[in-house]
């Protein structure tokens, strides 16, 4: 059973339109958009299982020029 989760992204200051673009390119990614409020982007992400969600997180998302920081919470 795939593995489901909602990143919280921190971007650098004006860098979320283009964050949010780049992280929807990414395989396993199936939504990203730049919102208000506490983080910059907000990802919708699935993977076959966790091992597989840490690299999605660790090497692909923060690997896109502009993020800063994000946090990870798996849907239950």
């Amino acid at each position: 059973m795939p593995v489901s989760a909602y990143v919280f992204i921190r971007t650098s200051p004006g860098k979320a339109k283009d964050v949010a673009n780049a992280i929807s390119g990414i395989e396993g990614v199936k939504s990203a958009h730049a919102v208000t409020g506490r983080f910059d982007v907000i990802a919708f992400v699935e993977a076959p299982d966790i091992a597989t969600l840490g690299d999605l997180v660790l090497s692909k998302i923060h690997g896109v020029e502009g993020v800063s920081s994000s946090e990870t919470s798996i849907v239950v």
